[in-house]
């Protein structure tokens, strides 16, 4: 479907400009399949920040004091990381303290990210933070800091209305139900947070769940049963996936494919990607799967395209468009 095709806006049945829309909905109504649109970053670092936020977090007046020149000081001495905030919540906050939780990338197969949390006095914070994402960082002075959470479930739930009105329209109701139904009676197993702007605010509500590290678009009550507890198949929800952000966009459209043939049972195994691009438009993706830990390896090919594209727009832009994909059958080789 082109961006300049009728379609959308009569399937929209109003007469405003695409411009006056919401940027989410428009994409529900357009059919938008959001796989393939989870950024893939190898670290995370989120960082306790109370509201309010301005558009970019990092000018919020509660933004820690002095974070700012830190992270600058020590971009270039580090790898890439993607920095977010989120709101603080009183079941879990501590007054006078912020916690921050980095997640990052296992070298080789791996099925979650790695994770460390810290509750840490705010005259501490800066350290910490140069400590935690210099490599050779020295963070045996912040051992009293460390939590220890278990097999806690962290849930990111984009809420940042400042810088993307859908965010914050469709965002915080998302992350309210989740909070009331599920967060409350999990004894701290599992945790929402308002989050900052990740990426994809056409497909508000969208969250990244941890330390898995997958994204989901436009969430909905009825989806939240199987989302958040895997009840029933993973089919109803394989048009709200983004993608697992541990591979890349290609990469994510074949795990999709192996997570609605496998069930919810994939997620559980480690997984490498191997991608061999044929041109712009496709390329062959392998999956080397290990289904435990003395289990030999397994691995899958699908070739995936471009099959098309759909019209994006709202939130103050006109039509744009954005990639869809198809991915042939899944052979094991």
């Amino acid at each position: 479907m082109s961006a300049t095709s009728e379609t959308c806006p009569l399937v929209c049945g109003e007469d405003r400009p695409v411009e006056q829309r919401y940027c989410a909905e428009v994409s529900g109504f357009c059919g938008e399949d959001p796989i393939g649109s989870a950024p893939g970053h190898r670290r995370y670092l989120l960082v306790e920040v109370p509201l309010p936020w301005e558009h970019q977090v990092e000018q919020s007046k509660h933004f820690p004091e002095g974070l700012g020149e830190t992270l600058k000081r020590v971009q270039a001495e580090v790898p890439p990381f993607r920095l977010l905030g989120f709101a603080p919540e009183p079941l879990h906050s501590v007054a006078g303290h912020r916690r921050i939780i980095c997640y990052e990338r296992p070298d080789g197969p791996f099925a979650r990210f790695d994770k460390r949390e810290f509750i840490v006095p705010e005259q501490r914070l800066n350290a910490l933070v140069e400590a935690l994402l210099h490599a050779e960082g020295d963070l045996s002075s912040f051992e009293d800091c460390l939590t220890a959470d278990g097999e806690t479930r962290d849930l990111f739930v984009c809420t940042h209305g400042s810088h993307d009105v859908c965010c914050g329209k469709f965002g915080y109701p998302a992350y309210k139900e989740i909070f009331d139904r599920y967060a409350l009676s999990s004894g701290g197993r599992l945790r929402v947070w308002r989050t900052s702007h990740f990426g994809g605010h056409r497909h508000a509500p969208t969250m990244i769940d941890f330390p898995e590290g997958r994204y989901w678009a436009q969430i909905t009550s009825e989806r939240l049963d199987a989302l958040l507890l895997r009840q029933g198949g993973f089919e109803p929800l394989a048009r709200h996936y983004r993608g697992w952000g541990g591979v890349g966009t290609f990469e994510q459209v074949v795990e999709r494919e192996m997570l609605l043939r496998e069930g919810w049972d994939w997620i559980e195994y480690k997984k490498q990607a191997e991608l061999h691009k044929k041109d712009e438009a496709s390329a062959v993706v392998r999956l080397h799967v290990w289904r435990s830990e003395d289990a030999e390896c397994e691995t899958y090919e699908a070739e995936v395209s471009i099959s098309g594209k759909v019209g994006t727009g709202g939130c103050g832009h006109g039509w744009g468009e954005a990639r869809q994909f198809t991915v042939s059958d899944v052979t094991q080789v």
